[in-house]
């Protein structure tokens, strides 16, 4: 029979706590959700039309009907000042009018939403916020 010994409670009970961590860090009801990071993502789920390098040339550029565009100069197309919102908007999907014409590119909200047990809102929210950030982040100087 096992018997916990003095020296051993204080380990037990450290496991424990670590456990409640990372247990509570996995959690999706917006407490403790780490934020991935944008670049990973923008790898995971971009990369494949717009190229690692973000310039539009990825291995399925060619093959859709409407070239992705290079998104390291949103900010250059912008008068030097990074659309933050509208790209925002625009890589959610969720609130794009259909009638404004096709969109080919993926409603990433409602994916993010579905993907690996239904994420909530909030880390929706702060897969929106990454992947924004990281396009901000590689704008080229005007």
């Amino acid at each position: 029979m096992f018997r916990l010994t003095a020296n051993l409670f204080p380990v037990c009970v450290a496991s424990l706590f670590a456990s409640a961590l990372v247990a509570a860090a996995e959690r999706d009801d917006g407490m403790n959700v780490p934020q991935s990071s944008g670049g990973a993502l923008y790898i995971e789920y971009c990369a494949i039309c717009h190229g690692s390098d973000a310039r539009g040339d990825g291995p399925l550029a060619a093959t859709l009907s409407v070239a992705p565009p290079n998104l390291r100069r949103l900010a250059v197309l912008g008068g030097g000042i990074f659309p933050t919102e509208r790209v925002r908007q625009h890589i959610d999907g969720r609130n794009i009018n259909p009638a404004h014409g096709n969109r080919e590119m993926p409603v990433w909200g409602s994916a993010f939403k579905r993907a690996r047990g239904a994420y909530g809102e909030r880390r929706v929210e702060q897969r929106l916020d990454s992947l924004t950030d990281y396009l901000h982040s590689i704008q080229e100087a005007q």
